[in-house]
């Protein structure tokens, strides 16, 4: 392969027109100027581009042909919030892929970002095992299915109708099971029925829900009025969001956000990107998947997808409505399945298996 030319250095501003221009060649996106303000310099949690939170390739004539950074964010680390850092838009420009770019910006960003952050994080797609190569964790995330429509879901994958009967009925089948693991725990249900909302945005009056709701968690992305408003911002992407009250005095016992897109060319996905409820409030958790289950046959979608650690108590209610955890079926059949990665730095002795995690968490827009 001829070796091309190439440069690396720290962001500048003038070249967000190039990235924005690599990003639509090698994503095949819409994306824009107005795009790349929000996700950057509108996080809430700040923007260090310039002191190396970004670093770009640009060839000898100043066109930029990679692209990798990371992004601040707040997380609840036991009883203290810490200043960590989500490894975003790792991207090199086609004809200079295998040049070594990806491995350069990679390396160059964690050495700047060390002193400042205490992780690095991130979830990439099948890119994860170069990230092992340079010494990064990963951790195994167990994707949530609710099948509305079996049919024409695994059409897309099989054309063969044997293959296409055997594959449904073992979808059936983990279904099946998933129901009887959760009947496995027959712990009470808690919580009251809620009266549910759909709402424009997020208003300040979530604060109050969050420092009730994150007290469950050891290790979460801080999720208040700040972080919201900004994740799911109204002017970039057509997300949805719920919010559920009790019917006495309207307090907030919880939320939800979906979206709809597709997986892998597969249409008609609902995703709940983000799902939360005040401790011992089953019953609103419930109350809130269900009210995705009915979007989702309303609208004749095929399938709802949504992302919580196996372990976590969600993980329990989720399979009694139905869902499928197909962490491990992913696996055994050899298709990729989501990871965590983790770049080694303060707080490298955490058990970061105990992180809950939603799409929320993601790089997803």
């Amino acid at each position: 392969m001829e070796r091309k030319q190439f440069s690396t250095r720290r962001f500048e501003i003038s070249d967000v027109d190039g990235i924005v221009e690599l990003f639509t060649k090698v994503f095949q996106g819409n994306f824009s100027r107005k795009w790349w303000e929000w996700k950057y310099l509108q996080n809430p949690a700040g923007f260090r581009g310039k002191e190396g939170d970004v670093w770009v390739a640009e060839t000898n004539d100043g066109k930029v042909v990679g692209h990798w950074g990371v992004i601040p964010e707040r997380l609840k680390l036991g009883s203290k919030t810490v200043e960590v850092a989500q490894a975003v838009d790792a991207a090199t420009h086609p004809d200079y892929q295998g040049q070594g770019i990806f491995k350069a910006l990679v390396k160059n960003v964690c050495s700047d970002a060390k002193g400042r952050y205490g992780l690095v994080f991130g979830y990439p797609n099948e890119l994860y095992k170069g990230y092992e190569k340079l010494g990064w964790r990963s951790y195994h995330i167990t994707e949530f299915l609710n099948f509305v429509n079996y049919d024409r879901t695994l059409v897309n994958y099989f054309q063969n109708r044997i293959f296409f009967g055997l594959a449904k009925t073992a979808l059936k089948t983990m279904r099946a099971w998933n129901l009887l693991e959760a009947s496995f725990h027959p712990n009470k249900i808690t919580g009251d029925q809620a009266e549910i909302e759909e709402v424009p945005g997020f208003s300040e009056e979530i604060n109050d829900f969050w420092q009730l709701s994150r007290s469950k968690h050891e290790i979460i992305l801080e999720r208040d009025y700040s972080f919201l408003y900004w994740r799911f911002s109204e002017q970039l992407g057509a997300y949805r969001r719920f919010i559920a009250r009790s019917p006495d005095g309207g307090k907030i016992l919880g939320y939800l956000v979906t979206k709809k897109t597709s997986i892998r060319g597969i249409p008609g996905i609902l995703d709940i990107v983000d799902l939360h409820a005040l401790p011992n409030e089953d019953r609103t958790m419930m109350n809130l998947a269900e009210s995705a289950i009915a979007m989702a046959r309303k609208e004749e979608l095929n399938v709802i997808h949504c992302r919580v650690p196996s372990w976590h108590r969600f993980a329990i209610l989720l399979r009694k409505l139905k869902f499928v955890g197909v962490g491990k079926a992913f696996e055994m059949a050899k298709l990729y399945q989501p990871r965590l990665i983790t770049y080694p730095a303060t707080h490298e002795a955490v058990d970061l298996n105990r992180w809950f995690y939603t799409l929320a968490d993601t790089d997803y827009a």
